[in-house]
């Protein structure tokens, strides 16, 4: 793993881009309204739709680096838990998106490529098997989601064994866990949103 200055310059790195691929969008909207060529149309949507797919994917990668330096640094473990269950809620939730956006960019590629997408899409696919397998996830993750970080549970007896299960798994690491399919999934959606997939996408975004 990374360290703290690692982190922060990271972090910074892809603030900025985040800053620019937002402007991006805003110029792709204010297009859409002028353009009257429904192809057109199309095209500027599907050019937005990947920007936005990398932004979603920067946005849960930074979170998760920040949410991993605040576990780091944690004085007590209600902090270091609180982090925790911070990362689980991240997790939770990009699995969710990632799975809508992966159908539609697979409608959107051309037929001859769909294959080539496909087994990207299935390589990443069992790398999150693994994780979800490993961290007892259709179990654990809507529990720890629905009692104490998403909600607040009423009943506080819930709220609190909610920390039972974090402590259940204390031993494995989540964000460093969950970094195994966020970076090649990151690497991907860079490569989609720069026109840059090729025949190495494989190999380079398992090494990125």
């Amino acid at each position: 793993m990374m360290t703290f200055k690692e982190i922060d310059e990271r972090i910074n790195h892809y603030e900025d881009e985040l800053k620019g691929c937002y402007q991006v969008i805003i110029r792709l909207d204010k297009a859409t309204l002028i353009e009257i060529d429904n192809s057109k149309k199309e095209s500027i949507r599907i050019r937005k739709m990947k920007i936005e797919f990398f932004c979603f994917v920067t946005t849960s990668y930074i979170d998760l680096l920040c949410t991993y330096r605040n576990i780091k640094r944690a004085k007590s473990d209600w902090e270091r838990n609180f982090s925790i269950k911070i990362a689980y809620l991240i997790a939770y939730e990009t699995i969710n998106t990632y799975h809508k956006y992966k159908g539609e960019i697979y409608k959107a590629v051309l037929k001859e490529e769909k294959d080539f997408y496909k087994n990207f899409f299935d390589m990443l696919n069992r790398e999150l098997a693994e994780f979800k397998y490993d961290f007892d996830y259709d179990n654990l993750m809507p529990k720890i989601r629905n009692k104490s970080t998403a909600h607040y549970d009423k009943n506080f007896s819930e709220y609190y064994l909610s920390y039972g299960l974090i402590e259940k798994y204390g031993d494995k690491d989540i964000v460093r866990s969950f970094l195994y399919f966020i970076n090649p999934l990151h690497y991907f959606t860079n490569a989609l949103m720069n026109d840059e997939i090729d025949e190495f996408l494989f190999l380079n975004s398992w090494l990125s």
